[in-house]
């Protein structure tokens, strides 16, 4: 006589001896399983059927839906390898018998990375997708500066577009929000802004950053503006020539490192308290008050052959307001301080000497130096 009795969660089969009064023997049928695996991994379901029977067939189903099958061996035992894609539960029949059901939590693959180049002011998104897309939803943030700037909820996969206006880092957290049986995953990318390139004749809202950035240092700048023009190109000579680098007239990665960490220029000479030193060698122009280099203008002396720009001590001796013939050329608001001799302005500042003689300036530098540089102010050349 046989009959089924269930014991908890598991399915038992009872065999009854034929006599009344005879011992009961129960079958029984267990199973285990991982308690995690990555989706889709091959993973081994084993157990055993007890009393131990060969050749039982073993099937395995999640839920109700068969997933596969195998056999026992002859001391009870099987081993049913499948990859996993859902987390179950699973659970064994063999012999008329069901085991306990297990599941097995399924670790998705998340899926995330920035598209475009990680350069300020150029187009930046994030990509991320969740495998399987039933795993769950998910929610991406972006921490910037201690805080979060953006936060959203989405379905398995995202797309956001970064912000790149500033020259920053910040970081860009994707995390999957589980359904049940999965594990949660997340990803977080680091993201540090390169400044942008930037050339003359390109439009460009870091160009009125550099700017301002040049005038805070001293350096004599145009107008805001957020073209490379030929008067920006002069203040990034200017810079350029006191830092030593390269007379490129590009922003590039080492005219931002130098910016980041920029040179104090010092005076050769502290007295008169207010003076203006002309640096022949480095092509620049200082204004100093108070011992302190306050102001600082691309110039271009003599370069043309046999001519030269006087060295020594001498002083502004007279200005004309507007444009003014000389034997050195026409020049506009010259300020003589020796002979013919002029700071003047000119279109036509190359980062190289190639004067008559003059000491030719940017005409918006020109503007406020005629106006701020009074008769009798010493000028040092050097």
């Amino acid at each position: 006589m046989r009959r089924l009795l269930l014991l908890g969660a598991t399915l038992v089969a009872v065999a009854a001896a034929a006599q009344p009064g005879s011992a009961l023997v129960a079958t029984t049928l267990t199973l285990s399983g991982p308690g995690a695996t990555t989706y889709g991994h091959e993973v081994d379901f084993v157990g055993k059927l007890s009393p131990p029977a060969g050749g039982e067939r073993v099937r395995l189903l999640r839920g109700n839906t068969f997933v596969t099958a195998g056999t026992t061996n002859g001391a009870g035992f099987y081993d049913l390898k499948v990859a996993i894609a859902r987390p179950g539960p699973f659970h064994v029949e063999a012999a008329g018998v069901a085991s306990r059901p297990v599941t097995v939590r399924i670790v998705p693959f998340l899926d995330a990375s920035l598209l475009g180049a990680r350069v300020a002011g150029s187009p930046l998104s994030l990509s991320a997708t969740l495998h399987p897309s039933y795993a769950g939803t998910l929610r991406v943030r972006v921490e910037r500066s201690g805080s979060t700037s953006f936060a959203q909820l989405f379905g398995p996969s995202a797309r956001v577009a970064l912000g790149t206006s500033t020259i920053d880092s910040f970081q860009v957290v994707v995390e999957e929000l589980p359904r049940p049986g999965f594990v949660a995953v997340s990803r977080t990318l680091p993201v540090e802004l390169r400044p942008p390139s930037l050339t003359y004749g390109v439009h460009s809202s870091f160009i009125a950053d550099v700017l301002r950035r040049l005038g805070a240092l001293g350096y004599e700048v145009p107008a805001s503006t957020e073209t490379f023009d030929y008067d920006v190109l002069e203040s990034v000579y200017a810079f350029e020539k006191v830092e030593n680098l390269d007379r490129t007239g590009n922003i590039d990665a080492t005219f931002w490192a130098h910016l980041d960490n920029p040179r104090t220029p010092q005076p050769r000479y502290r007295l008169p308290a207010a003076h203006i030193e002309v640096d022949k060698e480095h092509q620049v122009l200082y204004i100093v008050r108070d011992g302190k280099v306050k102001f600082i203008s691309p110039v271009s002396t003599a370069g043309l052959p046999g001519r030269f720009t006087p060295i020594g001590t001498f002083s502004i001796y007279r200005k004309v307001d507007g444009y003014d013939p000389s034997p050195l050329g026409i020049l506009y608001k010259p300020m003589y301080f020796t002979g013919g001799y002029a700071i003047h302005g000119n279109p036509s500042v190359p980062p190289f000497p190639a004067s008559h003689g003059c000491i030719r300036v940017p005409m918006f530098v020109i503007e406020r130096l005629f106006d701020s540089e009074p008769y009798g102010e010493t000028v040092y050349v050097y």
